[in-house]
């Protein structure tokens, strides 16, 4: 998504992508690196880019568990006193308070890595890719790019899906429901009853197979969705499109990279989060997936920058939840969605 593009901007000294790992290389031969990551394409992405890279020049092994962020943050507060994961990959929400609680290593603001990170983006952890939640929607039902409020026109009720609560995109269009009604999101009582008014939901979808099935048979009409999901399979779905709202703006989505704390190999989990945030994969992230860098060195092409966030003054126009707050109300919101939103 381009937005206002900083021109002419230089930037000084080596790019982590610049410093290959043999020119200070150690042998770790023997050593397992444990790596917690969604599976799919990032996985493919980080073994190709991170973990093959890292193996051969360190004789290291890299060990991948695949799941989600969730299972990813309950077995680092298990074993916080005896940590076998050594990295850990989690949402923008579930940093800071790792942090906070202190079982990942603070981002280190002297280090190449941190300064390879556009400002402002490594909070709690180090800032991995960049998305946004807009809508995704059929284009024969709505020919032009919706903006939010369109999902609250009489002639779509019944025909919009949601996320399952709680998740990044339910969380979100909470917060986007309140702005919609004129607050924020700590107005539950705006936020629920905005929300609401779209019910009866057309779905409560947990795949993409299945909210794209059903947007292509017209069953839906619009869904709130992470950019860079939708955007990657828009070639698959013709009569699919993807709009960045601007009024209010999409919300900021981004994943996190962490170094657990007292981690069995922590060198190497640097030197695997260094590769990760290279040049390389950050770009492989932005034309393959579609999910905007962080690394500050990284020049995509006008047809793929076009289609990510990619620079800080981007994510500025963004809509900033105030997740740490968010992420307070879950239990007692979970209760509101399911008796507000589903009518169990």
């Amino acid at each position: 998504m381009r937005l206002n593009k900083l021109l002419g901007t230089v930037f000084a000294g080596a790019t982590l992508a610049s410093m290959p790992l043999g020119a200070h290389a150690q042998d770790f031969t023997g050593k397992t690196l444990v790596v917690g990551v969604w599976g799919g394409d990032i996985e493919r992405l980080l073994r190709q880019n991170a973990a093959e890279p890292l193996e051969k020049e360190t004789g290291a092994k890299v060990e991948f568990v695949l799941g989600g962020s969730g299972d990813r943050m309950a077995r680092i507060y298990a074993e916080k006193n005896n940590p076998t994961m050594d990295v850990a990959f989690v949402n923008i929400y579930e940093a800071p308070q790792a942090l906070q609680d202190g079982i990942v290593v603070a981002p280190d603001p002297d280090g190449d890595l941190y300064k390879a990170i556009w400002p402002g983006m490594n909070n709690g952890c180090y800032a991995m890719s960049i998305n946004a939640l807009g809508i995704a929607y059929n284009k024969k039902l709505m020919p032009q790019p919706p903006e939010w409020a369109d999902m609250w026109k009489p002639e779509f009720k019944g025909k919009i899906a949601l996320a399952p609560y709680p998740s990044t995109e339910s969380d979100s269009i909470l917060g986007i429901a309140a702005r919609v009604a004129g607050k924020d999101e700590h107005d539950a009582d705006a936020a629920f009853g905005k929300l609401a008014e779209l019910t009866p939901v057309a779905l409560t979808y947990t795949s993409l197979d299945e909210i794209f099935g059903m947007m292509d048979a017209e069953e839906v009409a619009m869904a709130p969705m992470i950019s860079g999901f939708v955007i990657a399979a828009l070639k698959d779905h013709p009569d699919l499109g993807f709009a960045f709202p601007k009024n209010p703006g999409p919300v900021v989505v981004r994943d996190m990279l962490c170094l657990v704390k007292n981690s069995p190999n922590p060198e190497l989990a640097k030197k695997f989060a260094e590769l990760a945030i290279g040049v390389k994969n950050q770009t492989d992230y932005a034309e393959q997936l579609f999910f905007g860098p962080t690394n500050k060195n990284v020049e995509l092409p006008a047809d793929i920058s076009d289609k990510v966030v990619d620079k800080p003054e981007e994510v500025d126009s963004l809509v900033q939840l105030d997740w740490p707050y968010l992420m307070s109300q879950r239990s007692a919101w979970t209760l509101r969605w399911n008796k507000e939103i589903l009518g169990q």
